[in-house]
């Protein structure tokens, strides 16, 4: 990865920081913990546009720099599951659209993370942060099918319906480039 890649990786993880405290907002119908923000869209731009990994890559920068900057009020177990969640979400839908970089293909694929990423924290807010959180035993899957499960698959359908809006807009600022003359005229 060059030099230029990392730092727009980088402007890209901070842009998520950006946007997560910019535009975050409650969601009718959920409780108040569960906010949606377009957090996770840079990170599905750079999934799309570098490869998957790179899309994980900018979702743990964004969750260090929040960690870091202490702009979780959940601290190092909402950062962590943010990243869980962000991460699941760029690596499926990168994954699938990398084999063939279609329109149809952006769209299997963040259908595949919607629902990949739904199931991942259904199973890591059952198994850890609701019974961390002190959710008693018998409410931990009320909370989970009334709540977190319908959330997850909200704010994850929006923020791919932003990303799918915005990629082909966006994807030649970011992508790698084809033909760099300076490399060009070394040779």
């Amino acid at each position: 990865m060059s030099t230029k890649q990392m730092v727009r990786l980088a402007l890209l993880a901070g842009f998520g920081v950006l946007l997560m405290y910019a535009v975050a907002f409650p969601l009718p119908f959920f409780p108040e913990f569960l906010t949606y923000d377009p957090g996770d869209i840079p990170a599905l731009i750079a999934a799309f546009a570098v490869g998957p990994w790179a899309g994980v890559l900018v979702q743990l920068l964004k969750n260090v720099i929040t960690f870091l900057i202490g702009g979780s009020k959940a601290g190092i177990i909402g950062v962590t599951a943010n990243f869980i969640a962000g991460g699941t979400m760029a690596l499926v839908a990168g994954l699938v659209y990398s084999l063939k970089k279609t329109r149809g293909m952006a769209v299997i694929g963040l259908l595949a993370g919607v629902v990949t990423t739904t199931l991942v924290m259904g199973a890591v807010n059952y198994f850890w942060l609701l019974p961390l959180w002190g959710v008693p035993a018998n409410q931990v899957l009320p909370m989970l099918t009334g709540a977190v499960l319908p959330f997850n698959a909200v704010k994850f359908s929006l923020s791919s319906v932003v990303t799918f809006a915005l990629y082909k807009k966006v994807k030649s600022i970011i992508e790698v480039e084809k033909y760099d003359p300076v490399v060009e005229n070394k040779q």
